[in-house]
């Protein structure tokens, strides 16, 4: 359907043109008719570079918000937080309301609360109403830009200026709405705002990232993320699928991370940590490149789904794969190998001395092989991969962007200070910011002047 509007739109801006020269060749020598004529011809070619640039500028917004910070997971996690956050304190006041008759000092307590109420309904139908414009530009964003870009197209500017409202509504709003927490995240970083500036020093943004070792996805890991400032914090624990994705609980394989400080990022399998590189990660280097990121380590040198592990420490090991055994040789260091019970077997090895000993990493328990080289020479390992069944381990994931922007972090004392400004006050003015933009845009496409009224 949006190609046959966006053809729709191509064989209108020709028919422009035709018209437009048809008037132009006519022999009626009638000044006004003949203005008509060029203009009609420079619409045509004005729509037909809008048409052709449009599509692409729109397909690139995304890109263009994320090197900014902003994504659509950020804005569903500070919509989520705002709606929660607003329902939970109006049913709290609700309750204040419906015992405050039973109580000395009704009408005070009323005459307190009651202005507060009627701000977070206020604040609740801005919701609704904010929530309401997301459906429209996430869902029903590209057709009603190619509905624009129709009526636009149509000769003798009939619906234009709609045309140019649409367009100008849809691409100002689909970088807007994902640009709108981080806007608010300024306003609270600026140097007049004191609100939970610990909290926010950090940043947020969100990244896809997959883990891998030697080209190979490394499945069912822990992925631990921490920020260093004098020593580790720990931020994050996400994990990764059978693809090597690192996913969140929450958010798929969009994982939040901080935007203003580099990330600490391991991968622990069996107790085992590695450093992902680069090491540390640097988030705020994005650029319009909305590829995801690739983090790996060299030290695994096998890895599967179901726990079982092979690595070296300072050593040149290499290995392959055959049918379900796995082969390594090379010198130096030491070789690994950590599974649960049953899941190895048939190790077989060259020029290595073994040692051997039991594990324990959350509710999972195995055993691992170590294996140091008696000499200078190369070194050879084998094992057979066993199907075995696995419990899943048993472990609480931590997200940042919960932590970040979540209600655990934001019912402090300065609450009420915190919801004006967060969830009333600074959204109200980037929405005001917004339709100005798609005000000024639209004149600037040609809409007609005063159609609404100025906001700021």
């Amino acid at each position: 359907m949006d190609y046959f509007y966006y053809l729709l739109a191509i064989n209108l801006s020709l028919l422009t043109f035709y018209i437009g020269v048809l008037i132009i060749a006519l022999p009626i020598p009638i000044k006004g008719l003949k203005k008509w004529g060029s203009s009609l011809i420079k619409d045509s070619i004005l729509s037909f570079i809008i048409i052709i640039s449009i599509y692409f500028i729109y397909n690139y917004i995304n890109n263009l918000a994320n090197s900014l910070g902003g994504s659509w997971g950020y804005f569903n996690l500070w919509y989520s937080n705002a709606i929660s956050l607003s329902i939970t304190i109006k049913a709290f006041l609700l309750e204040i309301l419906a015992v405050s008759s039973k109580i000395p000092l009704a009408s005070q307590i009323r005459s307190l609360v009651s202005p507060i109420n009627d701000a977070l309904t206020a604040e609740i139908i801005f919701l609704a109403g904010l929530w309401g414009i997301y459906f429209i530009v996430n869902s029903l964003g590209q057709t009603l830009l190619m509905f624009g870009i129709v009526l636009y197209s149509i000769p003798f500017r009939i619906a234009r200026d709609a045309g140019a409202w649409f367009i100008s509504f849809i691409l100002v709003f689909s970088i807007g709405l994902q640009l709108l927490p981080v806007f608010t995240t300024n306003i609270a970083e600026s140097a007049g705002v004191n609100l939970n500036g610990q909290a926010m020093s950090l940043g947020l943004t969100f990244v896809n990232a997959k883990a891998t070792y030697r080209g190979n996805a490394i499945k069912n890991s822990l992925i631990y993320v921490y920020t260093y400032n004098n020593s580790y914090q720990q931020i994050a624990l996400y994990k990764t699928d059978n693809n090597g994705e690192i996913v969140s609980p929450y958010y798929g394989d969009e994982i939040p991370l901080p935007s203003e400080v580099p990330s600490y990022i391991f991968s622990v399998i069996d107790g085992v940590a590695f450093k992902l590189y680069p090491y540390p990660f640097y988030p705020y280097n994005l650029t319009f490149n909305n590829q995801g990121f690739n983090l790996y380590t060299n030290n695994i040198l096998y890895e599967n789904e179901n726990y079982t592990l092979a690595f070296e420490v300072n050593g040149n090991y290499s290995s392959y794969i055959l049918g379900n055994k796995v082969y390594i040789y090379g010198n130096g260091g030491y070789v690994e190998i950590r599974a649960l019970n049953g899941c190895v077997s048939n190790l077989t090895h060259i020029n290595f001395v073994e040692y051997f000993g039991e594990w324990n990493f959350y509710n999972l328990k195995g055993y691992y092989y170590k294996f140091v080289p008696n000499n200078q020479s190369n070194s050879y390992l084998i094992f057979t991969i066993n199907n075995c069944n696995v419990s899943q381990i048993n472990v609480k994931y931590i997200d940042y962007a919960n932590n970040y922007l979540g209600l655990e972090n934001i019912l402090t004392p300065s609450i009420l200070e915190y919801l004006l400004l967060y969830y009333i006050t600074v959204p109200l003015m980037y929405f005001s910011l917004l339709i100005s933009i798609t005000y000024g845009l639209a004149r600037l496409l040609g809409g007609r002047r005063g159609i609404i009224p100025r906001v700021i």
